[in-house]
């Protein structure tokens, strides 16, 4: 019906133009008819079609260019513009309007149609299948078309199109995963992993393009090769096969244990060699793209800030040299630089903004730097930790110790402080030598010294405070590193502050020790509580004289832990100072009596004679006793008065010019009288000669 064209290449008359807009109208209509039959057996009632599809299709091709040349005409030649215009024709010209709209709507059914039946027909030819849904889905999704979408049949058609989408999107994951075989076998303690990629790179390479042009979820590989691959390789001990002629595959082979120690962790000579054969392997799926896409850029997006990370967290920052001669002899900052051009050649990484791996390579003589002094300090503080009592005797050559007018003659300090010192000392000789290191190795310095006294109180807080020993040691060790600073100062750079760094181990030395002190004095007074001599007891009690004895007997244990261990000087002053406070305590409290008796006397004199005889003992030079101890002397008076007749007493003071004199004020004297002597004429006497002159 539709086999011949309408002869409308010119017009004489209205009859040829009514004659030509019918004839055109009634063959859109049958074309209409036709495929609107198509349509509802294909897509409304499913039945089959005995229309020959193609030869429709080009029937509505020829259909079409009448259309167009009727509508030139009418738009362009003045005597069908006149026609049209006749009042008779405006029925037949709206009616073709309509008929054109309707022709349109046919058409791209008709061709949507033809797509659908062209599609069993592309076979394999998964880009061209590819390309022809996307024809039908620009069609269906025409924003300019307001018809299509509201037929009856548009629903299933659309229906359709997506399932063929699935049915493509099936038979392309399906086909991929036989070009690419990604498994992974768990077992008890291990894992096995095998990739086989098919060498047929014309099919892989139709494959992948189709499948990047169906935003294809690259996800699920990615998660694998970095979970089952990458991780592994850079976390573990890996077993690492490649087979270039495993049938027509090339193929992958990782096995591992799933719990590794950190002593098996591999180094990153290692890893980056089993990271070049992996992508070695891989390199047979890279399929490119474009000229800046490829399938390892695409893989690269998900996994390459994780696989840098953790070649930097698990693998670069371990492997950083330990020691200056390790540093030397690295080529880990080149082995980083070409392994990170390796990535880029591979199309992983991005040259021009993809520098994490080659900024970290510039940056390996500064972390090891930090390295190497933060192991120095660590070092030093696990030498801190150890025991103060384990002690050693100062070195002769070190005994010089000097603070101002104090000499350390002989003194004991902790071997651990030795042991730090040696360390100061080789810190301080790589810092003269090397001149990179210098600034930090100085700085190192100060950071040890300065944290000494904070480290060492808080491992050993409670040793310190209870155990005297301890804190003597304590005192001793931070004048000896003190002493370290003042000898090196020309060594040491100025300005670390060492001065002040001195100053501050000394101060914190002797406030540690001063608080030992305290408490020492404090358990003395606590002691002579029981040395109840309160007016109007009769004699001394047992209690009294235990308490005297256990006050000695605590200044002897001092001795004993203190005497070897601290220098002589610091010894005499301390066990001096106490000894001290113990005489004026006991002087106080005889001297507050108004009232002794002769039991209570020969009592006092029996606890001081017992004073007299361990006192001196406590220093190396008894003698040293009047020199240290300045009540000593008024204590010893006070035996001698406790135990002279009143006449023997009225002597020794000699109208103010006797011995009594030098430590006692006659008020004193004559109290001590008054206590131990009758109220007689003699007494008054007595006490009437004791003047100061």
């Amino acid at each position: 019906m539709m086999d011949e064209s309408v002869k409308i290449e010119s017009i004489d008359n209205e009859l040829d133009a009514k004659k030509a807009i019918t004839t055109l109208i009634s063959k859109i209509r049958d074309y209409q008819v036709k495929v609107h039959e198509i349509v509802s057996n294909y897509y409304l009632d499913f039945l089959p079609n005995c229309y020959d599809n193609v030869k429709i299709m080009k029937n509505g091709k020829l259909l079409e260019e009448d259309i167009n040349k009727v509508v030139t005409l009418i738009n362009q030649d003045s005597s069908w513009q006149l026609y049209m215009a006749n009042e008779r024709m405006q029925q037949q010209r709206e009616e073709l309007g309509e008929c054109i709209i309707a022709y349109k709507t046919a058409y791209k059914l008709q061709t949507i149609h033809g797509w659908f039946e062209m599609i069993p027909r592309c076979g394999d030819d998964y880009q061209k299948l590819l390309h022809i849904i996307e024809k039908i889905k620009a069609l269906l999704n025409d924003a300019g078309d307001n018809i299509l979408m509201r037929l009856e049949c548009y629903h299933n058609i659309r229906l359709r199109c997506h399932e063929e989408y699935q049915i493509l999107l099936f038979n392309l994951n399906k086909k991929f995963e036989s070009l690419i075989q990604l498994t992974e076998k768990p077992f008890q303690n291990t894992k096995a992993v095998t990739i086989k990629i098919k060498k047929d790179e014309d099919q892989l390479h139709q494959v992948v393009l189709a499948l990047i042009h169906t935003n294809y979820n690259i996800h699920k590989l990615c998660n694998f090769l970095m979970n089952n691959v990458f991780e592994p390789i850079i976390t573990k001990p890996v077993l690492l096969v490649c087979n270039e002629n495993d049938g027509d595959y090339m193929s992958l082979q990782l096995s591992y244990q799933l719990k590794s120690t950190e002593d098996l962790r591999p180094n990153y000579k290692t890893i980056f060699q089993q990271m070049m054969e992996t992508f070695y392997c891989l390199g047979q799926m890279n399929i490119v793209i474009s000229d800046r896409q490829c399938i390892f850029s695409i893989i690269a997006k998900h996994t390459k800030g994780r696989i840098c990370r953790l070649l930097i967290d698990n693998c670069l920052q371990n492997d950083i040299p330990n020691t200056i001669d390790e540093m030397n002899d690295s080529d880990m900052a080149q082995a980083v630089h070409e392994f990170n051009k390796f990535l880029t050649d591979m199309l992983f990484l991005d040259n021009e903004n993809d520098c994490v791996l080659d900024e970290y390579a510039s940056k390996i003589e500064l972390l090891f730097q930090k390295k190497f002094c933060a192991n120095i300090v660590s070092n030093a503080f696990e030498i801190m930790k150890k025991d103060l009592h384990d002690m050693v005797l100062v070195e002769d050559r070190e005994s010089d110790f000097s603070f101002g007018s104090d000499m350390f003659a002989s003194c004991m300090v902790s071997k651990s402080t030795i042991e730090l010192k040696k360390l100061l000392d080789k810190v301080l000789s790589e810092g003269l030598n090397g001149e990179k290191l210098s600034d930090r190795l100085m700085q190192s310095i100060a950071t040890i010294l300065e944290q000494y006294t904070i480290q060492v109180t808080q491992r050993h807080e409670k040793l310190l405070l209870k155990i005297p020993q301890q804190s003597a040691l304590f005192h001793n060790n931070c004048m000896y590193l003190s002493f370290w600073l003042q000898k090196n100062a020309s060594k040491l750079d100025t300005d670390h502050s060492f001065m002040l760094i001195g100053n501050s181990l000394r101060d914190q030395g002797n406030k540690t020790f001063h608080l030992q002190l305290q408490n020492q004095r404090t358990v003395l007074m606590q002691s002579l509580q029981e040395f109840d001599i309160t007016n109007g007891i009769v004699e001394l009690s047992p209690t009294s004289q235990k308490a005297v004895r256990q006050c000695i007997r605590q200044l002897e244990l001092l001795k004993s832990v203190w005497q070897t261990v601290l220098p002589d000087i610091v010894y005499n002053n301390s066990i001096g100072s106490l000894l001290t406070t113990f005489c004026i305590e006991i002087i106080k409290r005889v001297l507050l009596l108004e009232d002794i008796t002769a039991a209570l006397g020969n009592g006092l004199v029996t606890v001081i004679r017992l004073m007299e005889d361990k006192a001196p003992s406590l220093f190396k030079d008894p003698t040293d006793i009047t020199l240290l101890v300045k009540p000593w002397t008024k204590l010893v008076q006070l035996h001698t008065i406790l135990d002279s007749s009143l006449v023997e007493i009225t002597e020794l003071w000699a109208e103010g010019k006797g011995p009594l004199t030098l430590n006692y004020r006659p008020e004193e004297v004559k109290h001590l009288i008054r206590a131990l002597f009758q109220n007689t004429n003699h007494r008054q006497m007595s006490l009437a000669s004791i003047i100061q002159m």
